[in-house]
This record gives C-alpha cells, sequence and structure tokens, in this order.
C-alpha cells in the first residue's frame, strides 16, 4: 500500500498538468460541448464562446451562469478536500481537477439547466442603415398608385440616382380642342421624365424633367394637331450649420391655355403659357422656434395664339415665415410678404401689395405629413381706373395614408394672375383636388381624383368654373413595365355665353421606368 500511494500520487499530478498545458479542451469548452449534444467545440476567444451566454438558470435571476457556478462550486468543495489528502499536488492543480471531476459527475437536480437538447446558434443582428429605411420598412409605405413590383429603383451615377420613366399612350377624345364645339378625335401620347436625386451624408440636390407630348392623328379642319407641356425644377439645400440652412430653386414651365379663355380668341393655334421661377431661402431652427428669410423672382409670358393684349408680367416678392415647433409633428406658422407686380408694356397695372398667411404644418410620417394655411392677398394697381385685386387665400398640401396599401391626397391652392382684358384687374383661381389611391396586391394599383377650380375676374363680371375628373388603372408586367389604361373627364362652365364645354378621353398604354 506504501508503495501504491506514491505511485498514485505521481499520476495524478501528470494528468493535471496535461489537462492545464492542453488547448483542446477547457472548462468552458467541456460545459459547452456536453451541453451542445453533438455541437462542435469552440476555444475561449472564438465566435461560438458566445453560446456560453445562453445557459441560464430556471429562476431567471439575471445571472446566465448562475446555476452551472453554484453546482461547481459545491463540487470543486468535496473534491479539492481529497485532492489535498494526495501526495504533492499544489492546491491551484488539485482545484482545476476537482472543477473536471464534478463536471463528469452527475448534476444536482436541485436547480436544473434550462437547456435540455441542442442550443440554436444566436442570429446575427440587423446592420443598422442610414439613409435607407430598408426593404421592410418600404412594404409598409403606400406608394401612392404605383405597383411594388414596378417601384423606381434608380440608377447610380457617382453621388447621384437617376430615376427614368417613359409613358406612351393612345387612345381618342370627343373634345380636340378642349372648347366650346370641339370635335372628337384620335390621339396620341409620350410622357417622359427624369429625376435626379443627390446622396450625400449632408446637404442635398433634387432636379426633375418632365413633359408631354399629345399629337391628334385625324384632327378635324380648323382643329390643333397637337400640343406640349413641359416642367423643370431643381432645389439646392445646403446644411450651413446645426440650425442653419439655406435652400436655393429654380422652375420653369409651359403648358397651353384652354382656347375658351376670355384672354384668347381661340383659333387653331393654342396659347400657351410660360413660368419662369426662383428663389433663395435661409432658415435659422433654434428650437422652439423657426425663422425663414425668402426672396423670390416669378415671371409669366404668353405666346403663341391670337391674345386680346399684351399680360407678360415680373412678380417679385420677400417673406418672412415664424414657425413654432409645439409638438415634434405639429408646428403653427405665420408668414408676411410684401410684394411688387412689374408688367411689360402696361405701367398702369403695375402694382404693389402685400401677403398673410398663417397655418400648421404637420409631420406625423407615415400616417400624414403636409400644411394648410389660410391668409389674405391685395395687390393696388397703379392705374386709378383699375380695382384693387383682393381676396381670401387658402394654400395647402396633405399626404394621408390610413394604410400602408392606400394614400390619400389634398391639395388646395388660390393663384393672382394678370389679365389684359379691358376693366380687369385681373383673376383669382381658387382650386382644389382630392385623389385616392389604392394597391390591391403587388402589380396591380388604381387612383381615383376629383377636382374644381373657379377663376373670378375683379374689375368684371366675369367667372369660370372647371370640373375634372380621372380614374388610372396600373398593372405590372415586370420589374420596369406596366401597363396603364385611364379615363378622364373635364368640364367648363362659364358666365360668358357659348363658352361651356365638356370633354371625355380614354387611352392605354405602357409605362417604362427604371
Amino acid at each position: 500500500m506504501n508503495r501504491i500511494l506514491p505511485l498514485f500520487c505521481v499520476m495524478a499530478i501528470a494528468t493535471a498538468a496535461a489537462a492545464q498545458t492542453s488547448g483542446s479542451s477547457s472548462d468552458s469548452d467541456f460545459l459547452r460541448g456536453s451541453l451542445a449534444s453533438g455541437q462542435p467545440d469552440a476555444g475561449i476567444g472564438d465566435s461560438a464562446g458566445t453560446d456560453d451566454f445562453l445557459l441560464f438558470d430556471e429562476a431567471g435571476d439575471g445571472d446566465p451562469n448562475a446555476a452551472a457556478s453554484s453546482e461547481a462550486a459545491s463540487a470543486s468543495g468535496e473534491a479539492a478536500s481529497e485532492a489535498e489528502a494526495g501526495a504533492g499536488v499544489s492546491g491551484l492543480t488539485g482545484a482545476a481537477d476537482a472543477v473536471e471531476g464534478a463536471r463528469f459527475g452527475p448534476v444536482p437536480p436541485a436547480r436544473p439547466i434550462r437547456s435540455a437538447g441542442p442550443v440554436p446558434p444566436v442570429a446575427p443582428a440587423a446592420p443598422l442603415t442610414t439613409g435607407s429605411t430598408g426593404d421592410a420598412a418600404e412594404r409598409d409605405a403606400a406608394f401612392e398608385g404605383d405597383t411594388w413590383r414596378d417601384r423606381p429603383q434608380g440608377i447610380r451615377v457617382g453621388t447621384f440616382l437617376l430615376y427614368p420613366e417613359l409613358i406612351l399612350r393612345a387612345g381618342a377624345t370627343t373634345n380636340v380642342d378642349g372648347a366650346a364645339g370641339g370635335n372628337g378625335g384620335a390621339l396620341v401620347r409620350a410622357e417622359p421624365s427624369l429625376r435626379l436625386s443627390s446622396d450625400w451624408e449632408r446637404h442635398s440636390l433634387e432636379a426633375s424633367l418632365r413633359g408631354a407630348f399629345t399629337g391628334y392623328p385625324d384632327f378635324p379642319e380648323g382643329s390643333t394637331d397637337s400640343e406640349s407641356t413641359a416642367e423643370a425644377s431643381a432645389t439646392l439645400r445646403i446644411d450651413a450649420g446645426e440650425v442653419t440652412t439655406f435652400e436655393a430653386r429654380t422652375n420653369y414651365t409651359v403648358s397651353p391655355e384652354s382656347n375658351s379663355s376670355p384672354e384668347s380668341m381661340g383659333g387653331s393655334s393654342r396659347t400657351y403659357q410660360h413660368g419662369l421661377g426662383g428663389s433663395l431661402a435661409v432658415t435659422r431652427d433654434a428650437g422652439l422656434v423657426a425663422a425663414t428669410l425668402r426672396g423670390g423672382i416669378d415671371g409669366t409670358l404668353y405666346s403663341g395664339g391670337a391674345e386680346v393684349g399684351n399680360r407678360d408680367n415680373m412678380v417679385v416678392s420677400g417673406s418672412l415665415r415664424l414657425g413654432y415647433n409645439l409638438r415634434a409633428t405639429l408646428s403653427p406658422f405665420a408668414e408676411a410678404t410684401v410684394l411688387g407686380r412689374f408688367f411689360e408694356d402696361d405701367s398702369q397695372r403695375n402694382a404693389k401689395g402685400y401677403a398673410v398667411r398663417s397655418g400648421l404644418a404637420l409631420n406625423a410620417s407615415p400616417k400624414i405629413s403636409g400644411e394648410i394655411g389660410v391668409g389674405w392677398r391685395a395687390e393696388d394697381l397703379d392705374g386709378a381706373a383699375y380695382k384693387r385685386l383682393q381676396g381670401l387665400l387658402v394654400d395647402g398640401a396633405l399626404v394621408w395614408s390610413p394604410s400602408r396599401l392606400t394614400t390619400v391626397r389634398l391639395n388646395a391652392s388660390t393663384a393672382f394672375e394678370a389679365s389684359s382684358l379691358s376693366g380687369a384687374s385681373g383673376s383669382l383661381v381658387r382650386s382644389g383636388t382630392l385623389s385616392v389611391a389604392h394597391s390591391l396586391t403587388n402589380d396591380f394599383a388604381v387612383t381615383v381624383s376629383g377636382g374644381v377650380a373657379r377663376r373670378d375676374y375683379q374689375g368684371i363680371d366675369l367667372n369660370e368654373l372647371t370640373y375634372t375628373g380621372s380614374a388610372l388603372a396600373t398593372y405590372a408586367i415586370s420589374d420596369t413595365a406596366a401597363l396603364q389604361a385611364q379615363y378622364s373627364f373635364e368640364r367648363v362652365d362659364s358666365s360668358l355665353a357659348g363658352q361651356d364645354y365638356d370633354s371625355h378621353t380614354i387611352e392605354a398604354g405602357v409605362r417604362i421606368r427604371r
């Protein structure tokens, strides 16, 4: 017996030394491997070490390894006393051997470990997004009549994204001229557009080009054979600091005027209205109060047709807007503007005026956003024969998404336009539109809209009421193409005898976008 005991001690010391120097297994490796039921072991410092975090006790007291630690400590105390009885075994080595031996032994049932089967792998955390809402968030957004399948993806060009689009349609209309007594005929339409959007960490640049050409292949004698519209705009925003922002805008539009307009003599040649404008603004947001100072120039020119007189004019304006950040999603504002209108060849119609407006800005996206305001505007003409041009302002644009499949848009505007009619100071055009877009499936969407506009001339007894409506169906056949069909309606009621008319148009075609 005296010879066997020293030999046993030597074997124990050698076994303990081998266990300490070996890198193939460790305490945590063994515990993890024994509970993973066949899962491959990983060394300390390996990524698989996160599996240790999954070992927690049933009590859920916040210490993931509380149960294993208490059991190991109990076994360690018992095994350590036996190891101290051996010859020449150090306390550190004996404690390690005791813990290892305890794990080979049965686990006390007082606090069982929850994980009885294989430990599932930890799913990697989703990466943070910067400037992108991700696919899931995009699916929760309403696409305002667009289908999910052929939604715009854009083409990256350096730090910009280009969004090209082309619509080609053919159909027929009951009123080619858009005027009283107009005749029907076939039509073909092409609508190209291109939008540019910057992808910068700071500042932003947005620009767009949009055009439309409508041709009438079998136009009746005395009718117009085609008409065109175009629009170009650009907005540059510069973040000069934490609370200061500069914004520059420019735009150009051209569109045909109705042949039934009292400003024009009608005929086979349409009168076109050209609008050219620009503005520069600086905004200082000091927390509760935001102030915006803006200056702008807007010119209106007319070409073609046989006009009664020259209406070309330019409006120069300056405004100050104060907004109060009442809540994160609600901001009341007040705005004051001074302006001057200058005609090219009729100084008697030159005017000086002002405008005041107040309202609410909403930003509870994605449910509702936009702003609505009311106010008053007045222009005093230089000529004593002209009355003051004045009236109530109602302006705004609201977007409401009751669900990710439906979008409701409401727009209202008030415009003060020049006139060349004898005795008229100008005209006020108040208009409003309401549209509802709904996505039936990822491939199919419909949009229904209606609008009304009223033009009132001041200084003479003349007004005009216009009703519009349309229904558009879009079916995507690929990621870049969709079939479209549209019905549109227009009716004009004028206080001028013989100027009432209506028009019905049906067309179908394809939309290609990227």
